[in-house]
């Protein structure tokens, strides 16, 4: 018995740093507007505030992918439905050491940007606007939905030889807590 219990707190410590680590992505401000043209759209005001193990990878070079994912659903769905809309806005954040310059990358679309700062760069990174979700024709307007955002660093998309390590440190693992809200178009 005393060595179940010995095993269970070693686990508990082992969950420790996990659950006390700082919040390195923070969804701060997120709203969802209905356009003129009746389509449901998003803004949301991401910070990202990067350690110094993905800070000094990044400044080498590593290209960093991160994800903002948003779905929607049927508040009273079962498990097995699938979501009424989902989005995976993903982008890559790159340091070119020669020039200096930071890159965003959307994956999804043509956009390529440039930069003198990371800060620049990441607060546009995080800058969501207008970015359309569903047309409100195609919901059941007598329906509750729910809508969820969050982003995280996509590990792997990191170059191969250092996945293994960035699924150990806990240093890789940069994720925002998740935004849920109810929505009756």
């Amino acid at each position: 018995m005393k060595r179940i219990t010995r095993t269970i707190a070693g686990l508990i410590l082992l969950c420790l740093p996990v659950v006390l680590q700082a919040e390195e992505v923070s969804l701060r401000n997120v709203s969802l507007t209905l356009s003129e043209d009746d389509r449901i759209l998003l803004d949301a005001d991401i910070g990202f505030d990067l350690n110094d193990t993905v800070a000094e990878a990044l400044e080498n070079g590593v290209p960093l992918t991160f994800e903002t994912h948003v779905q929607m659903r049927r508040a009273d769905a079962w498990i097995w439905e699938s979501d009424v809309v989902e989005h995976r806005l993903r982008t890559v954040l790159l340091h070119r050491p020669l020039s200096g310059m930071y890159e965003l990358r959307n994956l999804s679309g043509s956009e390529h940007l440039s930069f003198a700062t990371r800060d620049a760069a990441l607060r546009t990174l995080g800058n969501i606007v207008a970015m359309p979700v569903i047309e409100r024709s195609k919901l059941n307007l007598d329906e509750d939905y729910l809508v969820r955002i969050e982003v995280h660093l996509d590990i792997e998309s990191l170059p191969l030889p250092m996945r293994p390590t960035a699924y150990l440190q806990r240093d890789w693992w940069m994720s925002s807590e998740p935004w849920e809200w109810r929505l009756r178009p």
